[in-house]
């Protein structure tokens, strides 16, 4: 019910992230969503890609500073207030999101987070029924941007 997101600890300067992105070019990896969060010194950029595990060899094998983490991904409709919806289920049941990002994809949200209770986030989303995406999910092209 999950998918694996990179973490990677980049420093905040000039051509960190370009060295990030030129291997994942070379592995011939697809990025399907990231984010980054900063600080003045560092920065955690997360990924979600085609092929997680092989993103991960191949930013450790170039000594890069690397995580593979659980995340949770949401499928919605594009629809005002589908993501309040969705985040008000785990909220009324006492979970906290750690953090979120989103993105659109053929006019489909997808909501990508982690929480402070995995298996309560599991319970809630198989009892509301909620599209989410596996793993298997994002080698298919129709997640690819």
């Amino acid at each position: 019910m999950t998918i694996h997101q990179l973490s990677v600890f980049i420093e905040n300067k000039s051509g960190t992230l370009n060295e990030i992105l030129s291997i994942l070019k070379s592995a011939d990896i697809q990025i399907i969503a990231s984010t980054i969060s900063d600080t003045v010194e560092y920065g955690i950029y997360r990924i979600i890609t085609s092929e997680p595990q092989k993103a991960f060899d191949a930013l450790k094998a170039k000594n890069i500073s690397v995580n593979l983490s659980d995340v949770f991904a949401i499928s919605l409709d594009n629809k005002v207030g589908k993501a309040a919806d969705v985040i008000s289920l785990f909220a009324d049941a006492g979970i906290n999101i750690e953090y979120m990002y989103s993105f659109l994809i053929k006019d489909q949200g997808i909501l990508v987070f982690r929480t402070s209770d995995s298996d309560k986030t599991c319970e809630i989303i198989l009892e509301q029924k909620l599209a989410y995406i596996r793993e298997a999910d994002l080698s298919n092209q129709s997640y690819m941007l």
